[in-house]
């Protein structure tokens, strides 16, 4: 988190100004009650998540105003600034993986600790972000928040920062009469804001995980430190100018939510909020909340580094919407928050403070070293954790799934021989076609041309990607190089696609009746231009479940939930894919492709089930796993009948 890890104590080998910003220590409170609310009670304060921003524009003040200062007595030293944030945020860091790794020992199934292992790797090295933006992409998923270390991302993004910044302000100092330091940083945020907003060939995760898109945040909070130098507002206008910047940040938390582009323009209002607040330095309207709240800002790096595993352990015992658990787990975040600064942050200062320059250094890195090691030995499996093994066995089908797909060529191979059948579609193809290889076996081979989360549609483009609709376009081309007598077989989840509205027709949407007429002549219109130099057959959706069932099932069973088989009733699979079995049916009618239905493979007494007997069916909450796939073994063996006979 950005500079919840800086108190205000100054160290003796940075000098500075050595009076009690209040001001700022309450800043830092209400950042990390906004957090920590955001986490635990999200309707209550939509906007929590932007406490993180104005920990960043705090972390760019105070790093600005040690660096410039130290640099104008002439007394900075880089490994000295470097130990002193070490000694504030490595302890807590590495105690927090230290506790987390042993307490789930026990508990976390195999594959789960492999990746809490592998998390504490890129946490204490400091590049988390770097793998949260690869591997979990949008932070506001449900499916980020079961990540223990999800919160370290801005730990990562705020040391990364610390590695620049000294640089630029040295590099700029002996330049001081004829360049203006504030006036380069200056340009240095607007050009980070800028792209950051601008650029239209970055993901969301980019923009929200990297530092460089995040760098005018912190920067910002160097400006104010230049302009305050420069600028001193008038006594009689500072009330005024904070309480316009409290304003910004009280409408920032309670207004915006995640739905906003973040960080984007949005971004700007709790951070010229935090940015007036620190510029008006007026500790007279603070003074009585400071005085009797401030152990929260001077605690918020601990709590905000232990409220983050709580959270996620309520939502592993399904208690994240009961009313008692959220109030004692907050509690207990401030709780431990505190013990961890009075037992683990000020005795681990104290006593690196006491040691040579050599000893402290060799301290830290062996420390970071060690963990970084237990990291590998987690990842390389020569660690491994020891569940209970009938929770360790559900949770193990997560990755019992067909990883035959190259994304590259977005083409699979199945058995031998000459290919028998082709299958089409998104990862929902390639979710079931170990089981068409298998309908095939004794004929031949199955060919799989497939692209995750491309729907097979024609005239039609993903919202953020014009890739897809590229690869649809193919599909003719590439069906050339099979002989005209072998099936395809076309698989996806149209649904999903349909019900969030995911692609974009030529024509463009009107309202949403006009959509769906699109979206379903799209459908029949690329069934068949497929079908008429090859068979087509249409499997209607694969029936969804809603929750993650490995996950939802190891997880009941971890925290002594009453456990179950996970299922959906028919009626409701039946209602919510109308639309789209409608579609396939009138491209049977229109052009004479067939229809395969899944439903009496996967359903029997009216339920669609996730599991049977604990054992999930699926990996995920949608995607058939390598063993319930095999379920629709003899509905694909309807394909080959004339050949068996």
């Amino acid at each position: 988190m950005a500079n919840i890890n800086l108190t205000l104590e100054e160290t003796k080998s940075l000098a500075v100004d050595r009076d009690f910003r209040q001001d700022i220590n309450l800043l830092r409170g209400i950042a990390i009650l906004s957090v920590v609310f955001y986490h635990f009670a999200p309707t209550l304060l939509p906007g929590g998540f932007t406490g993180v921003d104005i920990f960043f524009v705090i972390s760019g003040f105070l790093m600005t105003k040690i660096i410039a200062t130290s640099l104008e007595r002439q007394t900075f030293n880089l490994f000295q600034f470097y130990a002193a944030r070490s000694k504030r945020i490595i302890p807590a860091l590495l105690m927090l993986c230290v506790v987390l790794a042993l307490v789930t020992f026990f508990w976390l199934p195999t594959n789960e600790y492999r990746k809490l292992g592998n998390y504490i790797g890129y946490a204490a090295l400091f590049i988390s972000n770097l793998k949260l933006k690869k591997e979990s992409g949008d932070y506001f998923a449900t499916d980020s928040h079961e990540n223990w270390f999800l919160h370290t991302w801005s730990l990562s993004v705020e040391w990364q920062f610390y590695l620049v910044l000294p640089f630029i302000m040295m590099a700029l100092y002996p330049l001081r009469k004829r360049v203006d330091t504030g006036l380069c940083l200056l340009l240095l945020a607007l050009c980070s804001f800028l792209v950051s907003v601008t650029s239209t060939s970055l993901d969301a995760a980019t923009r929200f995980y990297l530092m460089p898109y995040r760098a005018w945040e912190m920067l910002c909070g160097g400006l104010v430190w230049y302009a305050a130098k420069r600028y001193a507002p008038l006594h009689t206008w500072r009330i005024i100018i904070a309480l316009l910047g409290y304003a910004f940040i009280l409408a920032s938390i309670l207004f915006i939510t995640p739905e906003h582009a973040w960080p984007g323009g949005f971004t700007l209002l709790p951070v010229v909020g935090t940015m007036l607040v620190i510029y008006s330095n007026s500790p007279s309207l603070i003074n009585m909340i400071d005085r009797n709240l401030r152990w929260v800002g001077l605690s918020s790096y601990s709590v905000y580094l232990w409220h983050w595993p709580i959270a996620v352990f309520l939502i592993y015992a399904g208690k994240q919407h009961n009313g008692l658990w959220v109030v004692s787990a907050i509690s207990l975040s401030f709780l431990l928050g505190w013990l961890s600064w009075i037992l683990i942050e000020q005795p681990a200062k104290n006593v690196l403070n006491q040691r040579s320059v050599a000893a402290f250094w060799a301290i830290v890195f062996a420390c970071v070293g060690i963990t970084w090691g237990y990291s590998h030995l987690v990842k390389s499996d020569i660690i491994t954790s020891r569940p209970d093994p009938q929770v360790d066995q559900i949770a193990a089908q997560a990755n019992n799934k067909n990883y035959a797909a190259d994304p590259k060529t977005h083409m699979s191979y199945y058995g031998t021989g000459a290919a028998t059948a082709i299958i089409i579609g998104d990862s929902h193809a390639e979710a079931t076609a170990t089981a068409l290889a298998e309908a095939a076996k004794d004929l031949g081979s199955v060919v799989g041309i497939t692209y995750s989360g491309c729907p097979t549609l024609a005239n039609a483009d993903l919202l953020e990607s014009n890739r897809c609709g590229k690869f649809n376009r193919s599909l003719s081309k590439k069906l050339q190089a099979y002989p005209g007598d072998v099936p395809v077989v076309i698989v996806n989840r149209l649904t999903h696609y349909a019900e969030n509205k995911l692609v974009k027709f030529k024509t463009g949407p009107q309202d949403e009746k006009n959509y769906l007429h699109q979206y379903a002549d799209s459908i029949v219109k690329m069934a068949c231009t497929l079908n008429r130099n090859h068979p087509v057959w249409l499997v209607n959706p694969i029936p969804e479940m809603g929750v993650d069932v490995p996950r939802t099932l190891s997880h009941r069973l971890m925290t002594n939930q009453k456990t179950q088989d996970i299922s959906i009733s028919l009626a409701d699979y039946q209602k919510r894919n109308s639309a789209i079995i409608q579609a396939q049916q009138q491209a049977a009618e229109q052009c004479g492709v067939r229809v395969l239905d899944p439903t009496p493979y996967l359903c029997s007494m009216g339920r669609c089930m996730g599991s049977r007997n604990l054992e999930p069916r699926y990996f995920d909450d949608n995607h058939l796993s390598e063993t319930g796939n095999k379920s629709l073994v003899p509905m694909f063996k309807q394909i080959f009948a004339g050949e068996m006979r």
